[in-house]
This record gives structure tokens, sequence and C-alpha cells, in this order.
């Protein structure tokens, strides 16, 4: 495909990338963990034996570590984030089902990504990139528009929901309540379900097996984006037994299994840049690593034992503590400039801002007129291409603010958190103090200084709760009392940030889908798919 002329503006983002990368547009690699603790990579937590990330670490060495990356506080808004390049405020945030339909609103009413908003695979394939990818989806799958192949991608080999099983792909094999469909095989590939697939093997081996296919088959000489979305390190703890062998030494069943998904995510990722460099392509890649919320340390009956640990951050995933959504990320790759390799970025980045950021070095339009035109939010991304790969330094990243959720707003150097606590941290709080049928919080964590950072989780903000993320990173101490007027500026600003909040009718669970591909998941709304396979190209 042909891109169209490109402003000045967009020249000028097109040539800092093309000069990072040697003269052409980089390959892009975005790799996704899931539910990725802070504490839980060889960087943050040297010469632990629990926490063996080689590969990540030599990355992180010759890259750029991102200090401030921010997500949502957990996984379905934050992948919808990086795929529509919106706050998750502004595209989707509710823990929604992907089997929800609107009788009312046919643009909006599903569970994801709106139908008309624009994917960032569409924007990279529209400037001539070859677009694949592989894993975990979870940003809807009612209509083909909502899938992977449907936002711009030419093959998609993965599952739609938030967790399944490792070794069947069922969705009510795992620790997850099962959806009104019951006992289904998550599991696709690009034009119909994987039925030769599942149950064959490890779904990570199944992922890491197609991601090296695609880079066997890839020309080189063709711009490639490549989403590489994993299943690890969520639950259901699940890892294959010579995997979790060597980590013997662990006597806490559940922290020995993360540590043995963390580690086998670890090698996957060696594999990938193993295989861009064989390939002649690393020294023209940009590569970005990034977990999609905080690490899990909570342990709930339906979502199961995390098992992870953020320390020294607060929190963790479904709080808008520091452990809840600032997160492990990196770039890396012969596209980052040799001056910046092996440093540190304190700038604050969202995972909006990759949206913008991919745009700029593919040097197409960042602007959505589709969604426009439609009525919908535009997009939030800011281009961080300049600080990441270009002559901009530290400091000079354009983004100040996040509207982190409802209740939680960062800005500039004060975060202010506003209301109670959320069902799970209420949750978590009954669980702390009452033990869990599932299994006691204390001996769950075995080791994390479990009442210390557990009840400062547990704050309750109802009145707002202020700290300075920059002085005081682990959020020991409310300045509320000693700031009202930043507090009642804050609350201000949340408020009218709020208005804005995207909040279309999602609708119910529809048991239609449950028939329409014979016990598998797949879009199950309108038709689609046969224009889709009979006109692309396919890639497999």
């Amino acid at each position: 495909m042909v891109p169209k002329p490109l402003s000045a503006a967009l020249l000028a983002s097109a040539a800092v990338a093309a000069s990072a990368a040697g003269g052409s547009r980089p390959h892009v690699v975005m790799i996704l963990v899931d539910d990725w603790g802070w504490n839980n990579v060889g960087y943050h937590r040297p010469g632990d034996p629990e926490v063996v990330t080689p590969s990540i670490d030599a990355l992180v060495k010759d890259g750029i570590e991102l200090d401030r990356h921010y997500t949502y506080h957990y996984c379905s808004p934050s992948r919808s984030t990086l795929q529509s390049g919106r706050l998750s405020v502004h595209v989707a945030y509710g823990f929604d089902d992907p089997m929800l339909v609107s009788k009312t609103d046919h643009m909006s009413g599903f569970s994801g990504i709106p139908r008309n908003m624009t994917g960032i695979a569409a924007k990279m394939k529209s400037a001539g990139y070859r677009t694949h990818m592989t894993g975990k989806w979870d940003a809807g799958m009612a209509t083909w528009d909502h899938t992977p192949m449907g936002r711009g991608y030419e093959t998609f080999f993965g599952y739609f929901h938030h967790a399944e099983d490792y070794w069947t792909q069922r969705l009510s094999d795992s620790d997850w309540k099962p959806d009104v469909c019951g006992n289904l095989v998550d599991l696709w590939n690009t034009t119909g379900p994987a039925r030769d697939r599942n149950g064959t093997a490890y779904v990570e081996e199944m992922f890491t097996e197609n991601t090296m296919g695609i880079l066997d088959r890839h020309d080189p000489k063709e711009p490639l984006f490549l989403f590489h979305s994993f299943h690890l390190m969520h639950t259901p703890l699940q890892i294959p037994e010579a995997w979790e062998q060597k980590f013997s030494f662990l006597t806490n069943p559940y922290r020995r299994k993360y540590a043995a998904m963390t580690s086998y995510m670890d090698n996957v990722m060696g594999q990938i840049v193993a295989k861009l460099k064989a390939k002649g392509m690393w020294e023209n890649t940009l590569l970005v690593a990034s977990s999609d919320n905080g690490g899990p340390t909570y342990n709930l009956p339906v979502l199961g034992p995390g098992a992870a640990s953020n320390t020294p951050l607060k929190g963790g995933k479904m709080s808008d503590w520091e452990g809840g959504v600032r997160v492990n990320a990196f770039v890396s790759g012969g596209a980052v400039p040799a001056a910046k390799r092996g440093t540190k970025l304190q700038d604050y980045l969202h995972m909006a801002d990759w949206y913008a950021t991919f745009c700029a070095l593919a040097g197409v339009d960042v602007a959505d007129a589709r969604a426009a035109k439609a009525g919908l939010p535009p997009v939030d991304g800011m281009d961080q291409s300049e600080l990441l790969v270009g002559s901009g330094v530290p400091g000079s990243g354009r983004r100040a603010e996040i509207h982190h959720s409802a209740r939680a707003l960062l800005s500039g150097r004060w975060k202010l958190i506003a209301g109670g606590m959320t069902p799970v941290e209420m949750h978590f709080n009954e669980t702390l103090t009452k033990g869990d049928a599932f299994v006691p919080y204390s001996d769950y964590l075995n080791g994390y200084d479990v009442p210390e950072q557990a009840l400062r989780n547990l704050t309750d903000c109802g009145a707002g709760c202020l700290y300075d993320v920059i002085a005081d990173p682990l959020e020991k101490q409310d300045m509320a009392k000693e700031h009202p007027d930043v507090v009642a500026k804050m609350m201000a600003r949340l408020h009218e940030l709020n208005k804005g909040l995207f909040l279309p009718d999602r609708g119910t669970p529809d048991k239609a889908g449950c028939a329409r591909w014979e016990g598998f998941y797949g879009p199950f709304v309108g038709g689609g798919e046969p224009d889709y396979a009979a006109s692309v190209e396919l890639f497999i």
C-alpha cells in the first residue's frame, strides 16, 4: 500500500526515525507482558535467585529503562489503550465480559474498543508495514471489527479473553469464573478457530513458535510491526514442570510457579531478539517491552493468587497506587541511539503514547478521522519519538499529566487519589484481617513483608490522599493536610476530566455467541470474515 502524502511535521518525525535507524524506517516490535511485578525482574532485584531474567537485563543495559512508564491498573483497559492510543478512561475501563452486546449502541455497545476507532496496526499497515500479532488480545471480539484482524493485523494467533488455561486453552479450566458459554476453547488463527492446535502444547510454546515463524518468513526489506503479547504471568499459575523445578528452593508454590513463569518469559524474549539478529534486522529495530499493569498481590477466590511482588512500590494490580500503575518497561534495539543506551529515563510515559510514537516512526498522521466523524474521543497519546530515538534530552518529555482513573490523577510531582477503597481492595482487606478460604494471605506471600506492605496498600482515601511521587515514590506520606490548596486544585481538575469519561452502554452477555464457532470463541455479531479472508494477502 502506498502511504498518503505527509505533512511537514510528519516528514520531520519520519526523518528522526530514519536517522536513528540508519536511513530507513525501523522495524517495531512491541512485547507486552501480563501481570509483571515491579520487583520480579533482575534489573530491579539483582543477585536474587528467585528472579532470573538475563535476556531482559541485557536488553535494558543496551537500551533505555523507562522508570516512570504508566498504564491502567488492570489488563483489558491497558490493552485497549495500547491499540487505540486513548487513555483507558476514553476507550474502555470496565471489567467487561467479551460477550457483551448492547441493543441500542451498535458502534460502542460492546466490550473493548469501539468499532470506529482506528487501531495502531491499521495505521502501521497504511504506511507499508507488515503487521502481525501473537498472544493475548483482550480488547474486544464481538464483531470482526473488534478483532486483531479488524484492527489491521494481517495475521493473529492467540486468544480473545482475559485469561485461559495454558494447557487446554479453555476458559473454564482456568481459575476464572466461566462466562455464559461455559467450557469453550479460546484459540484463534487469523481466519477461524485453531481447531487442530488447542490442547496440543503449553500455549506459550505455541505462541513462541508462531512469532518465530513470522520472523523466519519476513522479508527484512519490508518494515515490520510485530506485537507479541504474553499470557505469562497472568493466572492460572501454570508452567511446565521442568521450568518449575529450577526454582524448587522456593517453598511457597505460588511464588515458585510465578518465578518459573517469569524465567520462561525472559527466555522467549531472548529468542525473539536472537531471531531478529539472525535475520539482520536488529540494528534497524525498536523493541518496546512493558507490563500491562502492576503485579497482582491479591489472593481472591475468582482471580486466584497473583504471586507477584511490587516492592518497594505501594499496592498492585487493581489499585491506583504506584504498584498498580507504574510498570516495568524499556526500549532497546539498534534504533536506540548509542548515546542513549544504558540510561534510565525519568520522564512520564503512558501506554497511550506508543500509538502516537509508532505513528511518528512510520510517518503517518496520528489523527483518527474515522473516530472523529463518529463523535468518539480523540487520540490522547503523545509522540515520544524525539525523547527515545531522536535528539530529545531527559526532561523534555511531553507528558506532565495522567488521568489514571475516575478517582486518580497525576499532575507534575503530585498524585491525587480520591474516594474509598475499590471492591477488590476491600476484599483484600478482609483477606488480610480474616484470612481467605483459598489460602491465608500471610501464607500466600510468605516473605514479601506482608503486614507493613499490605496495611499501606489499604489506605482509604475518601477525603483525598495526596502524594509527592517524585520525592516520595513509595507513597508513604499523605501530604493532603499540608497542601489543601493542591488537593482542592487537583480535585477540581479530576472532576473536570471525569466529565469526559467514556461510558457507552456496553450491553449484556449474549449467548448467541456461544454456538457461532462450534465450541470456540470468536466474533459472533454480523459477518465480515469471508470478505476479509478473500481479500487479504495472508502471511501464514
